[in-house]
């Protein structure tokens, strides 16, 4: 006989069958999502991709994660609130900036006990082509070969930003990767979370 119980055990065991084929990590993820939701997002509006990256990380977003645009002045984001933020709830930042921003911010994020986790290096030449490489996690390989070496993909490294706030192992090849200016010739931009 069918009844209420039977019903929700049925609905359960059907809204948990689409998590079998994640990974372990993204599994712990999606079951504790509040607790790795970023208290803030990091861009800097002289660069479309990163102007991208932001506004699709507001539109998808279902919490209240606010955007902050640097602006030439990443002392004045980090020591007017964002620190502050991060002393009280420690909570993991997202962004996708320069290089040289996030050789800045992982130097400030030691003042707090964090340190970056995970990045993708974006290198754009002068045609426009684009190469990307991770660093610091094992779940986002797979869909990083889906960005494809042109223009676009500020908005869809927001749409992966879930998974990457799920892949938490700690892995120090993220840290201190590249110093903060850019090959010659390319502009560097960096997808990062510091947590």
């Amino acid at each position: 006989m069918i009844n209420r119980r039977t019903t929700l055990k049925l609905g359960a065991v059907g809204a948990l069958s689409g998590l079998v084929n994640l990974p372990l990590q993204a599994r712990a993820f999606y079951s504790n999502k509040t607790s790795l939701l970023p208290v803030q997002a990091v861009y800097d509006s002289v660069y479309s991709e990163s102007l991208a990256f932001a506004n699709t990380m507001q539109l998808s977003s279902n919490s209240n994660i606010s955007a902050k645009d640097i602006q030439g002045d990443l002392s004045g984001l980090w020591y007017g609130k964002l620190r502050n933020q991060l002393i009280s709830h420690r909570s993991p930042i997202i962004g996708l900036t320069s290089r040289l921003d996030l050789f800045c911010l992982e130097e400030l994020a030691r003042d707090v006990g964090m340190k970056v986790s995970l990045r993708v290096d974006h290198l754009i030449d002068q045609d426009g082509k684009v190469e990307h490489q991770l660093f610091g996690s094992t779940l986002a390989n797979s869909s990083l070969e889906n960005l494809g070496h042109t223009a676009g993909f500020g908005s869809k490294m927001a749409e992966l930003s879930q998974l990457f706030l799920a892949d938490q192992s700690p892995d120090i090849s993220a840290q201190k990767l590249t110093g903060p200016n850019a090959p010659l010739n390319k502009t560097a931009l960096v997808t990062w979370v510091i947590s």
